[in-house]
């Protein structure tokens, strides 16, 4: 009798506290992606930037045409110009296709923590520094898998600057008086 007392009092305490594991793992593996990446990638919304330059360096196991570094302009949120630092050739063949805005490094990101888009799978190892400004990410490193070599990218963004471009008619800003004074 007392046997069955404490096998009853032991279940009482281990099915709560397996369904609270259970819930515990299925919450956390629901959010995969980090606070940092959402705080950071909101940061970067909040900049408004639509027009903007960079130079990205990918770190890869690739020939030196994948890896750069590129120049890269952005209007209205699209890259209009990726070229070769090197030589100021254009880069062809879609090499940086995936990461030719700051939007597609975020994309990148959090499909390597969700394993979605070109991953297929979760990264085993993700590694990121953000600029603390303006929330865009400087540097990261990602591998897919440890049991695979070579398949590691890393990526380094430099040389940020914001582009103000005005579409439309310009606003009136005030009058200017020019006087122009010719002395002989």
């Amino acid at each position: 009798m007392h046997q069955i007392k404490r096998n009853v009092s032991l279940t009482r305490f281990l099915l709560p506290a397996l369904i609270l594991l259970t819930l515990l793992l299925t919450v956390s593996c629901a959010n995969s992606v980090p606070q940092e990446l959402a705080a950071s990638k909101k940061l970067w919304e909040e900049q408004g930037l639509r027009n903007y330059d960079f130079t990205l360096e990918r770190q890869a196991f690739a020939p030196e045409d994948w890896r750069g570094p590129i120049n890269i302009q952005v209007r209205n949120g699209a890259a209009v110009s990726v070229t070769y630092v090197s030589s100021g050739a254009a880069v062809t063949g879609g090499r940086f296709d995936n990461a030719d805005t700051i939007d597609k490094l975020f994309t990148m990101l959090k499909n390597a923590y969700s394993g979605k888009g070109e991953f297929g799978q979760k990264a085993d190892t993700i590694n990121v520094t953000y600029n603390p400004q303006m929330g865009y990410p400087t540097n990261f490193y990602i591998d897919v898998s440890q049991m695979i070599a070579d398949e590691e990218q890393g990526y380094t963004v430099t040389n940020l600057v914001a582009r103000q471009f005005f579409t439309g008619r310009p606003k009136h800003i005030g009058q200017i008086r020019l006087q122009i004074v010719t002395h002989s």
